[in-house]
């Protein structure tokens, strides 16, 4: 099973492999942030939760210590009839109402509390209300000893009535103290979560930091397999390259020095022929053997003819192959060779029973390039149109310029290309009608090549019975005056 996902895994493109590697780690770091960032959340939240908590106990606190400095104030002034015992009670009266309020709005979320602390304020409220009465009653007292100049109420019955409201005090305390009890369970409940998620945080961070370095050490073995792959195949590409080399140019070579080989005794054996044939004057005409004799030096003749175009053909494709860059040609005003194609076309639409149109502006018609090589392209061109354009026929050769490009279209009439045969049609030795003998399937690919060379373009458009329109574009130059070089 590992061996067969191995093998699956090497399957793979190389660029869903590297995508693979690279995302391990990645995946590994955005998992242990978003773990991070979570538990960070908790601890913030939690914390948040224990500074609230702790913040309601200080407040609980500061409500009992108030009631107590009431109480205590009370009682001090009650005893004593000296008014300093009343600031502490008057401050303790300051301080309540707004730390029941600020108590109320802290446990808001927490219904128990709530209702705890509506039973809390009755009861501070009630015991305030008494301490107040006690006050008031005690400072009534003070005002009338200090007209009969004794005592009203004897000690010992004052000090009973300043405890006649104790009960009511204690249950304030009570509540109070039941209030913070509550508060205080919830702080160690929070303090007790807040650990366990500092705990959980540090066994993620180390689990996070294993994964990490299991992760990365994964995507550096799979880097270094894909790189030792990628280096196989770098030098095994290396080495058919050579050898894709080596072959082509033993081909080319081959090519060259057969065509060069042939050449020799194709000339040999057209001049024989020839020779013959001029022998054959000499003969009588009413010699039977001279009609089949001359009939046989004729179709010698003319298959040497066709050799030595086809070994001419292979020998320049040869010379070119493996050279596709733009030569540099001298500029070229393509005017005074555009009669020669035409009488060219011309003389061939003529043997071939078709009309032959020609016509191009009189300008300058500038191209860098060479005249002899452009004519073979555009008699190549022209040859192929007349070829296969039954007569009677049109073929016209026109010059359309364009700011940038020369267009030479030649179109005819003739029968058309199958739309399957389009993208082939520049291919060496490739012909539309295999089983026909015109030709040998080497001229749109001579074309081509030529118009590579050229920096052109070449684009061929057809359809079944409607003709052929051959495009070749050349990269216009501009006059000398129009150039702006001054």
């Amino acid at each position: 099973m590992k061996r067969w996902k191995l093998t699956h895994w090497q399957m793979l493109p190389v660029r869903v492999r590297g995508g693979g590697i690279i995302a391990i780690p990645i995946v590994c770091l955005i998992t242990s942030l978003i773990a991070v960032a979570w538990l960070k959340m908790s601890l913030t939240e939690d914390e948040m939760w224990v500074q609230h908590t702790q913040v309601v106990r200080l407040e609980s606190k500061r409500l009992l210590n108030a009631l107590i400095d009431a109480e205590t104030g009370m009682r001090g002034y009650g005893l004593t009839q000296r008014e300093e015992f009343l600031t502490p009670y008057h401050e303790a009266r300051r301080v309540i109402p707004p730390s029941l309020i600020r108590l109320k709005q802290l446990v808001q979320d927490n219904p128990t509390q709530v209702a705890q602390m509506e039973i809390i304020h009755n009861q501070v409220q009630e015991t305030l209300m008494l301490l107040e009465q006690k006050v008031m009653l005690q400072q009534e007292l003070k005002q009338q000893r200090g007209q009969s100049g004794e005592m009203v109420v004897a000690v010992a019955e004052l000090y009973d009535w300043l405890n006649a409201g104790k009960a009511a005090m204690d249950n304030t305390r009570q509540a109070i103290d039941q209030f913070a009890a509550v508060e205080e369970q919830l702080l160690r409940d929070r303090q007790q979560h807040q650990a366990q998620y500092r705990q959980i945080t540090w066994r993620v961070l180390w689990i996070a930091g294993g994964l990490g370095l299991v992760g990365t050490a994964l995507a550096v073995h799979l880097f270094w397999q894909l790189e030792g792959e990628l280096t196989t195949q770098a030098t095994h590409l290396q080495a058919a390259n050579r050898q894709l080399t080596a072959v082509c140019t033993q081909l080319e070579r081959f090519t060259g020095n057969a065509s060069h080989e042939l050449r020799t005794p194709l000339a040999a054996i057209l001049s024989n022929a020839q020779v013959a044939l001029m022998d054959l004057a000499d003969w009588t005409e009413t010699d039977p053997q001279r009609e089949a004799l001359h009939q046989r030096l004729t179709k010698i003749v003319a298959l040497t003819k066709r050799m030595s175009e086809l070994v001419q053909q292979l020998l320049w494709l040869a010379r070119q192959e493996g050279n596709p860059a733009i030569a540099p040609f001298a500029p070229l005003d393509l005017r005074s060779w555009l009669l020669q194609w035409a009488s060219i076309g011309q003389q061939q639409a003529t043997d071939a029973g078709l009309t032959f149109q020609a016509h191009w502006p009189d300008e300058p018609l500038l191209v860098s390039g060479d005249g002899v090589l452009l004519g073979q392209a555009v008699t190549n061109v022209l040859t192929n149109a007349c070829r296969y354009s039954p007569a009677p026929g049109t073929v016209r050769l026109e010059v359309i310029p364009t700011p940038a490009d020369l267009i030479l279209e030649v179109r005819d009439t003739g029968m058309g290309i199958p739309p399957e045969a389009l993208p082939h049609v520049c291919e060496q030795f490739y012909r539309v009608q295999p089983g026909t003998s015109h030709g040998f399937g080497l001229g749109l690919a001579i074309t081509q090549q030529i118009i590579t060379v050229h920096g052109g373009k070449l684009r061929i458009t057809s359809a079944l019975g409607q003709g052929t329109t051959v495009a070749i574009a050349l990269p216009r130059l501009k006059p000398p005056f129009e150039s702006g070089s001054l």
